[in-house]
């Protein structure tokens, strides 16, 4: 037989009543001993009471002696119908995925390689679309998707200086943008040539995009490959993309002047009926019929001539033209709008191209390592337009670009040449241009009180 551990206690228990009977017998039998003995009558009786107290508890309730001497309640039974207890859920797996744009890198095949299903990802790409077409992602920027559980959960890509695109999973796929904290300041920033435009340009603070349009807008008036003097001077006022309050972009030219060889030259922006424009002083155009010079940073090497000595042939000729010196591959533009007439091999000259434009002018661009793709005899082409490229093609000791001007067919000096503006204000326009000018003159000329030390200040704040 098996004996349970309470059952073994209650034998125990009784075997124990008993022999503290016996003792109480025996102590009664002895009642004359020594003062120690008379102390095991009482002794023997206490026993025997608790020993009583213990047998009636645990028979009473066995549930509650087990209670009483274990250190951890038992369990509470479960309803017959009762569900097994669920565990907490684990904590979902969330990861970054920082995906930085490819040539060949498409949202398409990014979100592929996530695992997400193609109509998902035309999905996220329609309801992207109001805000930026994710079809038109650009190398070298970042896509970034969070996912949880191994499923994209948000998407973020930032397109402009300060906006970004997000998409979200939770409740649906919606799309918004966020944009970071930006302001357009005006800064005007002046100094004075000593080396080229770009150097003393960079060094007076100007950021390089700036330099390039200041070159633009003065193009019909100063020839920067030739024109430039030490001391000549520039002041910009232009606009300054912040975000989170540093700059990050230059923005519209609103002003400029520059000093070359004694004479100023004034450019004020001024938004026309025409879309806007630079406009001088007097409210001419500075657009002309034929730039200065075909090339933006280069130098002269041989002028227009009735005699030089050839490099080559070693003879005396004529040479009508100006010769720029440019290492190979620089771009020409066009001088001026027009069609082509001619585009092609031309003797001496290697690969050449003649254009034909309004007011009987004719411009010719010789030497050219080769000719830009589309330029051919009835093509039309726009001012400033890329037509090819510089070379040493033909009879050239080096490359160079010979350019040349014709009217009427005759020969002459493109550096003589005074094109005539485009067009001048008049009316209600030149009205609202005198308003312009002032706010903008006014600005420029606190560059003159100060001096032309090379120096970039802030004139004010626009909150956006």
């Amino acid at each position: 037989m098996i004996e349970t551990p309470l059952k073994k206690t209650r034998l125990l228990l009784l075997a124990a009543i008993r022999r503290a009977s016996g003792l109480v017998r025996s102590s009664g039998a002895d009642g004359a001993g020594s003062g120690m003995r008379g102390f095991k009558p009482v002794i023997a009786v206490a026993g025997v009471g608790i020993a009583f107290f213990l047998a009636v508890f645990i028979v009473v309730s066995p549930s509650a002696f087990s209670q009483l001497f274990s250190d951890v309640a038992p369990p509470t039974p479960l309803p017959p119908n009762a569900a097994a207890p669920v565990r907490p859920p684990a904590d979902p797996k969330t990861e970054r995925y920082d995906f930085k744009l490819g040539k060949d890198d498409t949202f398409y095949s990014l979100m592929s390689s996530l695992k997400t299903p193609g109509p998902e990802i035309s999905a996220i790409a329609e309801k992207a679309r109001p805000i930026y077409d994710l079809k038109r992602l650009r190398k070298g920027t970042v896509l970034r998707v969070y996912s949880v559980d191994n499923r994209w959960s948000k998407i973020e890509y930032a397109f402009g200086d300060y906006e970004t695109l997000v998409v979200e999973s939770a409740g649906g796929v919606r799309a918004y943008k966020t944009e970071l904290p930006h302001e357009k300041k005006t800064t005007l920033i002046s100094g004075t040539i000593e080396n080229s435009l770009y150097e003393d340009g960079v060094k007076a603070g100007a950021d390089p995009r700036l330099i390039i349009e200041l070159s633009n807008i003065f193009a019909w008036d100063v020839d920067f490959a030739s024109d430039l003097r030490h001391g000549d001077s520039f002041s910009i006022l232009a606009e300054m993309l912040y975000v989170n309050g540093r700059p990050v972009r230059a923005g519209r030219i609103l002003g400029a002047e520059m000093v070359n060889g004694g004479r100023k030259y004034t450019a004020i922006y001024f938004a026309d009926k025409n879309g806007g424009g630079y406009y001088d002083a007097g409210g001419k155009s500075l657009e002309r019929t034929l730039l200065k010079s075909p090339l933006r940073y280069s130098r002269i090497t041989s002028y227009f001539t009735n005699r030089r000595f050839h490099p080559v042939l070693k003879v005396y000729r004529p040479h009508h033209g100006i010769d720029y010196a440019a290492p190979t591959g620089t771009p020409v533009e066009a001088a001026g709008s027009g069609k082509v007439i001619f585009a092609g091999w031309k003797n001496g000259f290697g690969n050449f191209i003649a254009v034909r434009h309004i007011g009987n002018f004719t411009t010719g661009y010789g030497h050219l390592s080769r000719i830009a793709r589309g330029i051919r005899p009835g093509a039309k082409v726009r001012q400033g337009e890329v037509i090819g490229f510089v070379g040493a093609t033909g009879i050239a000791t080096g490359p160079h670009l010979h350019y040349e001007v014709r009217i009427n067919n005759r020969p002459v000096n493109p550096l003589s040449i005074k094109s005539i503006p485009e067009r001048s204000l008049a009316g209600r326009e030149r009205a609202k241009f005198a308003s312009t000018r002032r706010s903008v003159m006014g600005r420029l000329e606190a560059t003159a009180v100060a001096g032309r030390a090379p120096r970039a200040n802030l004139l004010y704040s626009k909150s956006n």
